[in-house]
């Protein structure tokens, strides 16, 4: 659905009145799919893969991360697990996650944060509002690893250690095949549709990037350190042109 910006603040209100129902996810080229970085990756191309990456991958890679972050987590226990995915997900490894949002505005700001504001690559970005809420009470969830039934749950992990989670408003989708639209199209009836994908034009990068920075939501606030104050320093110049042409 091709919207503009100011429609698109009108859906994201529509929605909020929901009450927390709708999680949002942005990407910056609408021709991406919805899928993790473990499936993009290569890494994981089979139920039997994951498992795998559950079983092999993920305590060796423990062992090397609990030494730098000063903490362990229980990898036995569902919860710990999902916890340390969490975290993992949000240091740059892959993992079987997609990161969403239950803010529309966050969703869009990583929409076009990362567009090249000279030379954009897609015409439009795009942000997916998803509804977890009906999913998740329609549609069993699942979080055993050992379990290959194809599906897409809701992953909410406690904020714990993972700071970035809390000030995204963070949470999760937890998926064991690659389509991850395509499996929600197909559950989805004619009378309700759970996830509607926007288009907006990455010519209106300029307005939306000042807007969400008045509205308090800049690197600096998502992602807090000296990097993100030089990245919003950086955003505030660029922002002062018009965005280039599509390459």
């Amino acid at each position: 659905m091709q919207i503009t910006w100011d429609e698109y603040k009108a859906k994201a209100s529509a929605d909020l009145a929901a009450d927390g129902a709708f999680v949002y996810r942005g990407q910056r080229d609408a021709v991406w799919s919805l899928a993790t970085t473990v499936h993009r990756s290569g890494i994981v191309q089979s139920f039997a893969d994951l498992k795998t990456y559950a079983d092999v991958v993920l305590p060796q890679v423990h062992e090397a991360i609990e030494t730098w972050a000063g903490r362990s987590w229980n990898l036995s226990d569902p919860l710990g697990l999902a916890e340390f995915v969490a975290f993992l997900q949000h240091n740059g490894f892959p993992t079987p996650l997609l990161d969403w949002t239950y803010s529309p505005y966050i969703a869009a700001y990583f929409a076009f944060e990362s567009v090249n504001h000279f030379a954009p690559q897609s015409e439009f970005a795009a942000v997916y509002a998803f509804n977890a809420r009906e999913w998740s009470a329609n549609f069993k969830q699942h979080y055993d690893v050992a379990d290959f039934t194809p599906h897409v749950s809701i992953l909410r992990p406690r904020t714990v250690g993972n700071h970035k989670l809390a000030l995204q408003q963070g949470c999760f989708t937890w998926s064991n095949i690659k389509d991850i639209e395509g499996h929600i199209r197909l559950n989805e009836r004619d009378d309700q549709l759970l996830l509607t994908k926007y288009l907006l034009p990455t010519s209106e990068r300029p307005r939306v990037m000042r807007e969400l920075s008045l509205m308090g939501i800049s690197a600096i606030q998502l992602m807090p350190s000296i990097e993100a104050v030089c990245k919003k320093a950086l955003e505030d110049l660029i922002g002062l042109h018009p965005v280039g042409p599509t390459q």
